[in-house]
Order: structure tokens, then C-alpha cells, then sequence
């Protein structure tokens, strides 16, 4: 049974983050930021439910920092607690998206329109 519903999530979740990108307002996204931060290393221990779960969470973070670069102004804290709560456990690759996401998107020109400050 799990096996089976481990082979499920990962598409069901795909899709409500294809309806939440798609349709939700972005004050429901930001609230979603923690959320998928916390979840990444609190998956249950099935290889390839996990390859895929962390997969989705990695593009989904992408995606809505991409398309909402001040969200990162917003998160600075959630996202820095996640780097250094991470680094030292099974989530070292969404600590290498976040580095990365931080690096490509928060810088002045992308930011402008955000208030607050980078450092």
C-alpha cells in the first residue's frame, strides 16, 4: 500500500502546484514558501517517492521565486533557516537550488520593485 501511494503524491501534488501557480493569488503562494521548506526533509523514507518529491518541491521553489523574485525579501528568513537546518542532512540539494535561486535572483535590478533590504 505505501508503495502505491508513494507512486500517487507525486502526481497529485504536481498538479495542485500546476493550479496553485496557475490560479492562486501570490499572498497564497508566499504562505506556501514555509511550507514547502519545512516538508522537504519530513518525507517519508521511500527512494524514489523522495527523488520525485524533492524534485517537484526544487522546480515549484523555482518557479515561484522566478516569476516572484521579492518573495525572497519576504522569506529571507525562512529561507536562510532552511539553508543552515539542511545543509547537514538529506535536503544538500535544496540547499544548492536556494544558493543558486539567491544568487541568479536577488540582486538590485530583478528586486527593484521590492521593498526592504538585500543584505
Amino acid at each position: 500500500r505505501v508503495s502505491s501511494v508513494c507512486k500517487l503524491v507525486p502526481r497529485f501534488l504536481s498538479v495542485y502546484m500546476n493550479v496553485l501557480l496557475t490560479h492562486a493569488p501570490p499572498s497564497c503562494i508566499e504562505q506556501v514558501i514555509p511550507l514547502l521548506l519545512q516538508r522537504f526533509a519530513w518525507l517519508y523514507p521511500v527512494d524514489f517517492f523522495l527523488a520525485s518529491v524533492h524534485r517537484l518541491i526544487i522546480d515549484t521553489l523555482q518557479s515561484i521565486f522566478q516569476r516572484w523574485p521579492g518573495f525572497l525579501l519576504s522569506m529571507k528568513h525562512e529561507v536562510i533557516n532552511s539553508i543552515t537546518t539542511l545543509f547537514n542532512s538529506t535536503g544538500k540539494t535544496l540547499v544548492l537550488h536556494l544558493c543558486w535561486i539567491i544568487g541568479e535572483l536577488l540582486n538590485p535590478a530583478i528586486c527593484a520593485d521590492a521593498e526592504g533590504d538585500i543584505t
